[in-house]
């Protein structure tokens, strides 16, 4: 086809001229009629408004999270700002959050550089995979330290807020914020109880320091209760309901704070028609009644339009889903930006993370717990990763599925029995497979509906840019003919791993790829 390009722009220049040349001239239509100006100042608001709304989204969810988190109500579920919150443990079926990471242990926090400088320090983790993802308040990456970037030797980097310009500690990197409140977002890697404590160790040494207090004893934070602030509503709730006065008024103050991207000029071009501007007091009521009208339209379409636009930038192959859409910088693309931050405020990076969603079978069925399937991968056609993979299995809530082998996820990480040929053969069952499949088998609910996550960590180009995705999932349709032991009969994995069989059976690691 692209031998065929330059024809074809020929070609459809050409065509675009041709009507003049060859077709009766077309009877002249009037011009649409000239907006009154209460009509015309509406329509101005309204268009304002609404891309306003998608701008501002993030700011505000971004800022109602933070408040949440650093609320002395929330106790060990949050953390004053400047202070990390850790997850000391891994989920369990039946006690975790939906669709739950069980590869890592994460850890969160809230800096305040209002007063200056925050000192990062980061332990050495002797080759331990971890991300620690820093976003400003408009949910964009800034920063990203660990393996992949920085390395994973101890050091200390100096976050400074806009503006700032004074002296830092000798040998400490720095990293300039967009904004002077940023989160900073950890996942350490973990691989079963049995490293819990040592997880454990290296996240006390993720530390936060005030550059005023470095080499100082450590102060304790001091934080101010907020009454008015909803602890119990999720925060896209509260911010898909605010009505139109509130939702402006409260960004307009954050804009105050939070200086915008240098690229934004295009919208901030817009809001200056209705008196919204950085640096600029908002107040609704004073605008006249078109402009008031308007906005309130443009709220409820900004609404709508986020409602439609929901889900369709995921891109379907054989049954697994993944976004195609940007994912921690966003560029201009208000919208997707806005849906991210609806979804989940605080997306790291795909180079970090790319996880699939398994949405049906080879057959275009939703998987359901009373059958049995098969996820078969070629030789060479495994997850492309400089880390590792790893599928997790969830019920019809999102949440993981209790097993007497106490196996939440399977992935490239655990002894993974592969064919002659170097293929392999995932099976996911809610009956225990015949002893020579047990190390290749991911437990599932024994009915109902089957969610499956593949998570890819620092995952290569193939992964990123969706030019490599999992062949499709295969129900096994004769299960009577499939050996099925009992639960009861398997015995329950160790901390470390399920033992395989080891006569005639392949190598426990792939075999090296063909040059």
């Amino acid at each position: 086809m692209r031998r065929f390009a330059p024809v074809a722009r020929v070609l459809v220049l050409s065509l675009a001229f041709t009507p003049f040349v060859l077709m009766p001239q077309a009877s002249v239509q009037a011009a649409p009629a000239a907006l009154s100006p209460a009509a015309a100042a509406t329509e101005a608001a309204q268009q304002a408004a609404i891309e306003g709304y998608l701008y501002f989204y993030p700011l505000v969810a971004m800022d109602l999270t933070r408040r949440q988190f650093t609320h002395p109500a929330r106790g060990a579920d949050g953390a004053p700002a400047n202070t990390f919150q850790h997850g000391r443990t891994l989920p369990r079926a039946g006690d975790a959050t939906p669709w739950t990471n069980v590869d890592m242990l994460r850890s969160s926090a809230w800096l305040d550089l209002t007063d200056g400088p925050v000192v990062l320090t980061v332990p050495d983790t002797a080759g331990r995979l971890y991300t620690l993802t820093l976003l400003d308040m408009w949910t964009d990456v800034f920063a990203t330290l660990g393996k992949r970037t920085t390395g994973t030797a101890k050091g200390s980097t100096v976050i400074v807020p806009p503006g700032w310009s004074g002296t830092l500690p000798s040998g400490m990197a720095r990293i300039d914020a967009p904004t002077v409140h940023a989160w900073a977002k950890g996942m350490i890697e973990t691989h079963g109880p049995a490293e819990q404590a040592t997880v454990n160790a290296l996240q006390d040494g993720f530390v936060l320091t005030p550059l005023a207090q470095w080499n100082l004893p450590a102060q304790a934070p001091r934080t101010k209760p907020d009454p008015s602030l909803d602890l119990n509503t999720p925060v896209s709730e509260q911010v898909d309901s605010m009505p139109t006065d509130a939702f402006f008024t409260y960004a307009a103050e954050l804009l105050r704070k939070h200086p915008p991207h240098a690229t934004d000029q295009p919208v901030l071009a817009l809001l200056r028609r209705v008196g919204l501007g950085p640096g600029r007091p908002f107040d609704f009521d004073k605008l006249d009644h078109s402009a008031k009208q308007g906005m309130r339209r443009g709220v409820r379409a900004a609404r709508d339009r986020m409602a439609a636009a929901a889900g369709h930038s995921l891109r379907a192959t054989d049954g697994w889903l993944q976004e195609t859409g940007s994912i921690g910088v966003y560029g201009n693309d208000w919208l997707r930006r806005a849906l991210a931050a609806q979804a989940q405020p605080g997306s790291g990076l795909p180079e970090d993370l790319t996880v699939l969603v398994l949405a049906t079978d080879s057959d275009g069925a939703l998987l359901d717990g009373t059958h049995r399937y098969t996820l078969h991968l070629d030789n060479g056609r495994l997850p492309d990763t400089a880390a590792f993979w790893s599928l997790t299995a969830y019920d019809g809530q999102g949440l993981p599925v209790p097993n007497p082998v106490n196996r939440l996820a399977l992935g490239s990480r655990d002894p993974l029995r592969y064919n002659a040929d170097g293929s392999l053969d995932l099976v996911f069952s809610n009956a225990a497979p015949a002893p020579d499949e047990q190390s290749n088998w991911l437990p599932i609910p024994a009915a109902g509906p089957v969610g499956m996550l593949l998570r890819v960590y620092a995952p290569g180009p193939a992964v990123r840019d969706g030019l490599w995705t999992p062949p499709a999932v295969r129900r096994d349709v004769s299960e009577a003919e499939v050996p099925a032991a009992s639960n009861s009969a398997v015995e329950p994995e160790t901390a470390a791993q399920t033992e395989v069989p080891t006569t005639a059976a392949p190598p426990a690691t792939p075999p090296a790829k063909k040059p």
